[in-house]
Formats: C-alpha cells, sequence, structure tokens
C-alpha cells in the first residue's frame, strides 16, 4: 500500500468517492462519512480503511459495492485457484502497487485478474500494453489480495515454489520466518482460532481450527519442521534448546494495525514437537451481550445479576465455550475508574487496560488461592476467578463473596445446574454455597450459517418431532446451507453463542441445602422458568441463525 494513498478511492473519471458509494448502498449514513472525514484529516489514513476500523462496514462490504457499481465480479481470493503461469505477466513491483493478483489466463487468451478496486482506464490500458491480453477483472478484499500477494511472491519479486525446502534441502532462516508469518497472516484472514503445526513421520502438517472444527491447510517437508518450531520459540521467548518437555510462552503479532495476542505451547512426542498457537484477537471482544449471541430476556436477567454488590455469578461450561470472551466482555462493562477489578487467570488471555490482571505462576507460588488471599487484601470491589479447581480456591470465592464483593469465576461443567453440586463434592458447606452464589451460566458455541449460500427448507413431520417439537410457531423458516466458495462448502461461517441461565431462588437454594443431585435441581430450575441450552438453541433456529444438526451437535441431544 503506497502510504497516504486511499487503495478503496474509485477511479476518478467514475465521479463518484467511496463514501458516497457507500450511502447510496444504505451501509453508512452522512454523519459516519463525516466522522470519519475528521479522522482522515488527523490520521491521513486511507478513507476505506476508517470505515472498516471503527465498524462502519467490513471490507466485503466495501468489495460488493464496488462489484455492484462497477458490474464486476465479487471473489473470495482465499479460496480462488491462481495459476503459477499467470502471475508471470504482472510483476511484484506492479501487483502491489496496484493491490491486483493475476489468476488465470483461459483458453481464448484472456488474462483474469482481481483488485481490491476498480482500476482506472489509464491502469488497465497499461496493464493491457505490458501483458499483451485482453483483461477481465475481479473484486476482492484489501487484505485478502495483500496476503495472497505475501503466498505469490517473495520479497525478490520471484515466484514462490510450494515445498520450498526438500528431503536434501536445510531451510534458510528467511524462509521459515516468511512461512510462519504467511501462515499467521492466513489464520487471522481466515478468521481461525488455533493453528496447529504437528509432526509426523514424513511430513509437518498444519491445521487452522475455524469456526470450532480443525480443517488441513497445508503440508510441509518434515525436514523444516525444527526450525519451524525453532522460531515459534524464539518468538514466544520459549527456551530453543529445550526439546524434551512441554512449554508454554506467547507473543503478540501485529495485524493491519489490530494487535493480536497469540499465546503459544508446544509438545515433544515421538517425530519431533507439537506447536499450538491460539490466536486471541482482544478486538472482538465487546461489551454489547445481544453481539454475543444472548436473547432479550437472558440479558435482563444476567445485567441485574452482574449489577448487584455482592455474590458469585458462575460460568459453568467446558473448555472452548466461549465462557473467557463473555467474562472479559462482563469486566468491560463493569470496568470504570471508580470501581477496583481484580483479575487472577491460568493464562491472561485478554489483556484489558485499567484492570489489574495477575498471571497464575507455580513455579513462583503464584497459586490461586494464594493470589485470592493478596487480591482479598486490595481492597477489590470486583473478583474474576479464571477456574474454579479445587476446594480451597472454591471456598476463598464463596467467603469474599459473603463479604461484599462481586465475583466472576468459571468452572468446567457440562451445564447450569451440574456447577452446584460440583462444589458440593469438593466439599464445600451447603449453606456457603446457598447463601453466596447469585447465578450460574451455561454457553456453548454453535456455528452460524453461510449467509450466502444458506436456503429455506421445510422440516418434515418426524424431523419435527424428533427435535421435540410438536409442531413449529407459525410463520417459522428453517434454513440449511449446502456449502459455497465463501463457507470453504461447510454451509457455515461464523459462531454465535447459546445459553442456559439459572437464576438462583429459595427453591434451589433448599435443593443445594438437601443435596440434591444436578437432575432435581435441572427439574427444578426448568419448573421455575430456566430455558435449557437445547432450547435456548432451537429460538436461534428459529430465527434462521443455525441448523438444527449443529444445535444437536452441541447440546449432545440424542
Amino acid at each position: 500500500m503506497i502510504p497516504g494513498k486511499d487503495v478503496y478511492s474509485t477511479p476518478k473519471s467514475s465521479g463518484k468517492l467511496l463514501g458516497s458509494l457507500l450511502i447510496k448502498n444504505k451501509f453508512i449514513d452522512q454523519s459516519q462519512l463525516d466522522e470519519a472525514l475528521k479522522i482522515q484529516a488527523r490520521t491521513k489514513e486511507p478513507l476505506g480503511s476508517i470505515f472498516v476500523e471503527q465498524g462502519y462496514v467490513t471490507e466485503e462490504d466495501i468489495a460488493y459495492t464496488f462489484a455492484q457499481e462497477f458490474d464486476m465480479e465479487y471473489i473470495d481470493v482465499q479460496i480462488t485457484d491462481i495459476q503459477k503461469e499467470a502471475t508471470k505477466y504482472i510483476s511484484h513491483t506492479l501487483a502491489r502497487r496496484y493491490n491486483t493478483i493475476p489468476m488465470k489466463v483461459d483458453g481464448s487468451g484472456v488474462l483474469h485478474i482481481v483488485s481490491d478496486r476498480p482500476l482506472s482506464t489509464q491502469i488497465k490500458g497499461n496493464l493491457t500494453r505490458l501483458t499483451g491480453k485482453h483483461l477481465n477483472l475481479y473484486v476482492s478484499t484489501t487484505s485478502g489480495i495483500k496476503g495472497l500477494l505475501d503466498e505469490i511472491y517473495d520479497s525478490e519479486g520471484k515466484h514462490k515454489v510450494s515445498g520450498e525446502a526438500t528431503a536434501h534441502e536445510e531451510p534458510d532462516d528467511t524462509m521459515v520466518i516468511k512461512l510462519v508469518d504467511r501462515l499467521i497472516e492466513k489464520a487471522i484472514r481466515e478468521r481461525a482460532t488455533d493453528i496447529h503445526f504437528e509432526t509426523f513421520k514424513d511430513r509437518l502438517q498444519v491445521r487452522f481450527r475455524v469456526d470450532g472444527l480443525l480443517r488441513q491447510i497445508e503440508t510441509h517437508p518434515i525436514d523444516i519442521a525444527p526450525s519451524v518450531t525453532s522460531r515459534i520459540k524464539v518468538l514466544s521467548r520459549m527456551n530453543i534448546a529445550e526439546k524434551r518437555s512441554p512449554q508454554d510462552g506467547g507473543f503478540t503479532y501485529v495485524h493491519n494495525p489490530q494487535p493480536v495476542d497469540i499465546r503459544v505451547s508446544t509438545l515433544p512426542n515421538i517425530y519431533g514437537e507439537k506447536a499450538v498457537l491460539r490466536l486471541l484477537n482482544v478486538g472482538n471482544v465487546g461489551t454489547s451481550f445481544d453481539s454475543l449471541g444472548m436473547e432479550q430476556d437472558h440479558i435482563e436477567i444476567f445485567e441485574s445479576l452482574i449489577k448487584r454488590p455482592y455474590g458469585i455469578i458462575l460460568l459453568a461450561s467446558p473448555t472452548g465455550s466461549g465462557k473467557s470472551t463473555t467474562l472479559h466482555s462482563v469486566l468491560l462493562k463493569l470496568k470504570s475508574e471508580e470501581t477496583n477489578i481484580v483479575t487472577v487467570e491460568d493464562p491472561v488471555e485478554y489483556k484489558i487496560d485499567g484492570i489489574t490482571q495477575v498471571q497464575v505462576d507455580q513455579a513462583m507460588k503464584v497459586t490461586f488461592p494464594t493470589a485470592l488471599r493478596s487480591i482479598l487484601r486490595q481492597d477489590p470491589d470486583i473478583i474474576m476467578i479464571g477456574e474454579i479447581r479445587d476446594k480451597e480456591t472454591a471456598e476463598i470465592a464463596l467467603r469474599a463473596s459473603l463479604t461484599g464483593h462481586l465475583v466472576l469465576a468459571t468452572i468446567h461443567t457440562n451445564n447450569a445446574p451440574s456447577a452446584l453440586p460440583r462444589l458440593l463434592d469438593m466439599g464445600c458447606e451447603p449453606y456457603l454455597i446457598s447463601s453466596s452464589i447469585s447465578g450460574v451460566m451455561a454457553q456453548r458455541l454453535v456455528r452460524t450459517l453461510c449467509p450466502y449460500c444458506k436456503t429455506p427448507f421445510e422440516p418434515t413431520e418426524s424431523e419435527v418431532k424428533s427435535l421435540g417439537c410438536s409442531s413449529l410457531p407459525e410463520g417459522t423458516v428453517w434454513y440449511r446451507a449446502p456449502g459455497c466458495r465463501r463457507c470453504h462448502y461447510t454451509g457455515y461461517r461464523g459462531r454465535t453463542a447459546i445459553f442456559e441461565l439459572l437464576k438462583i431462588n429459595p427453591d434451589i437454594q433448599q435443593a443445594i441445602v438437601n443435596r440434591s443431585p444436578a437432575e432435581r435441581i435441572m427439574e427444578i430450575a426448568v419448573s421455575t422458568g430456566m430455558r435449557t441450552l437445547f432450547e435456548d438453541g432451537m429460538i436461534k433456529v428459529n430465527k434462521g441463525i443455525t441448523s438444527p444438526e449443529e444445535v444437536i451437535r452441541v447440546t449432545l441431544i440424542q
């Protein structure tokens, strides 16, 4: 990108600016355009980048606007095949100058190219003369094209060749650095939450976890694996000489220009070491509970719980269900100049300015119990506990809530009612649990249907009954998605959460005192109005957000 040049600008001959196009297509209003222009006057950033950074539009919105206005086809370059032969027609310098990628030459000799904006008549004429080909133009997102340029060309302008290191070549440092950077960039663009570098007998396998499921991305010769692992360890400030013990670390990766915190874990195995990178984009954490997927009635109950000056609110779900994101959304909502918020976490996933966050460190004897005791001497108003794992931690948390502190904590159980017997199993006294806990919330992440290929369908009577429904509400439409290029043919794109919110009432308090099992507490909770995870998921099915199969998958309803 040329500094100071707006890559989203339309050709001058069109007489239309990006802002007016977005207003015309109702993506933004005049006040948002005026605000973006003020920011641009101060920062000199491209206007389109400002629209995206402010959350007014997405890069896809901009690309679709161009496609519609200039009669171009939008494509997703991340899932479009690029012919290596086509890249010889446009040099690395020109490709970067115009943010343009040559994709293929068809049978009639037409060169198909994609850019992040319509190209001016002058640029098209220059490219036609240089390539000697007629051009067919497509449009895509800026970050998608930039990332693919990094994959296609190296810094010397030569074309990249897949499998750069062979079994008889030692990978050089520059190539390994570029490989790791490229994969991180690609993972961020594809909304991956994890990158798995896995060593096997004959290969290094790379997989991304996208929308909760792993997908193989590429493989490399096994000889490159030690160098890749060493590069990851250097970034994460690990001991590169230690290869026989697991290690944990992390680093921050700056991406356009949002910093992404990356947590790293290495694990020795029979073929080397496996490295897993967890990508934590703090920009995705917001204070809006409806953006997490919470229904309005749940929002009202949950907000009433977190506004209490004391008591414990538990988030009870297994690993990977989005508990950390929800908890940190609560902290962002509660954060104020007048409130002292302290957390103890293992590890600290999202760093939040203005909140004191403590990292558990067993080697330094900073455990959950020792940290909590020190925190209680620091005059906290709100305490967040990353996980209640044992009786000592649980009892400190319970007693803290009785002495005027609001405590937020997670605990690993399959549903909300099960959290209460779990505390009893740890050895906590029933009277402490019943008098201190205000509410328990469980959640799961469900994949959302791809908006580009989802289609309505009418479920059969047997399908409806298999889900425990006698009939569908009038006007309800269910959707399925067959899959398309934009969702990598999975039928899903993105995730949202479903919730189960248990507000403690006198009947449940009595059940706790009586040491009732989870099944009995579930019966009482449902009879007094609690909606189960499955029922909350079906609300999203009825809204066309997800599919019944996806709700069944995550709630394990047989």
